[in-house]
């Protein structure tokens, strides 16, 4: 079973092709959503699985990925989940360790913000994200509670609150924290900068996503 999977979605920015090329031939394994299956195998990297209802893929694209060799789960139009949670039901069916999401954060508000629900959901699975502009990482009691990301000063490094999150604790920043409470989307982490070569961010409850911009080194779990 694979330690790792890379979820991909069916909204990647134009502009990325590059990066999701690389993103797609590292990975170990690659779990698709609807129309991002043939978008993967376009850009070199048939995914392991396809899981949705590819109503936003091409005519006949269940079949073809089936005829490649891709292991199709088609689920109804109408269903209570959205694509972004079966994928992520099928890595738990996997006994993967961690998952990664990619190309699931552009286009409609509301699409962005239930999968940024779905990414919250996944945090024991020491979920994060990455995307050409940034990487981030799930910070949550359900999961892991510290994190270490290795970066430069002067990098703008962004805490947002999945849910309310309390005992936040930032260092090696320029505006710290200790032990404080975040509300639910607060702006009060975002856009922060990194005054060390090493930062950290941990809580006691709640749940956190930060954001790296790109660039700025890897997030290090703790």
């Amino acid at each position: 079973m694979p330690e790792s999977v890379l979820i991909v979605g069916a909204a990647p920015l134009p502009e990325g092709e590059r990066f999701y090329r690389g993103l797609l031939a590292k990975a170990a394994f690659v779990i698709a959503c609807d129309a991002a299956a043939e978008w993967c195998a376009a850009l070199g990297r048939l995914p392991d699985v396809a899981v949705g209802d590819f109503d936003s893929a091409e005519p006949g694209a269940p079949e073809r990925l089936i005829d490649a060799g891709v292991d199709v789960r088609r689920f109804p139009a109408e269903k209570d989940e959205s694509d972004l949670d079966l994928a992520v039901a099928v890595a738990r069916s996997l006994d993967c360790r961690t998952v990664t999401f990619t190309a699931a954060f552009t286009g409609r508000l509301d699409h962005t913000l239930a999968s940024l629900g779905t990414v919250a959901s996944a945090a024991d699975l020491r979920s994060g994200i990455e995307e050409p502009g940034y990487s981030a990482a799930v910070v949550s009691e359900r999961g892991v509670t510290t994190i270490a990301l290795d970066t430069s000063p002067g990098r703008v490094v962004s805490v947002v609150a999945l849910e309310p999150a309390a005992g936040v604790t930032l260092t090696g920043f320029r505006y710290p924290l200790e032990s404080a409470a975040l509300n639910a989307l607060s702006s009060l982490g975002v856009s922060n900068v990194a005054v060390a070569h090493r930062v950290t961010v941990s809580l006691a409850s709640g749940t956190l996503l930060v954001m790296a911009s790109r660039g700025a080194g890897g997030i290090l779990h703790d």
